[in-house]
């Protein structure tokens, strides 16, 4: 695994691999950016950074706001409870923002909800309980 300045490099500079941008990198990326930046300034880089990697990669249509905003929100709150985790120690202490098998994001919101196309280009509130 790279370090963490690495690995943020990579992404910033659009260098990792499709691949390599994984649901795991996409975490990892908000919560380098949440771990140094105010959360407002942390948010305005993940969307633009996701944003720029998808065009880098030759997809315009991949951005979606809710889930974004959604999971920069989730990541925030369990940063802000256990704010000198490494990354590793973050992976490990919060696997349920992870699980792909059981998304995190259905327990605050109907599948119907994240599906809507508003949802992919505005934030959506969640629908079955707040963040």
């Amino acid at each position: 695994m790279s370090s963490d300045q690495d690995f943020l490099q990579k992404f910033e500079n659009c260098s990792l691999s499709k691949e390599d941008f994984s649901h795991e990198a996409h975490i990892r990326m908000a919560w380098l950016y949440i771990k140094h930046l105010p959360f407002d300034q942390a948010l305005s880089k993940i969307r633009q950074g996701i944003n720029r990697f998808n065009q880098a990669q030759g997809n315009i249509t991949g951005y979606h706001e809710t889930v974004t905003v959604s999971f920069a929100r989730l990541i925030y709150n369990a940063f802000r409870s256990k704010p000198l985790l490494t990354w590793e120690e973050f992976r490990g202490e919060y696997p349920s923002l992870f699980d792909r098998d059981q998304p995190i994001l259905h327990q605050y919101y109907r599948k119907e909800t994240l599906a809507l196309p508003h949802a992919c280009r505005e934030f959506v509130a969640p629908d079955l309980q707040d963040l």
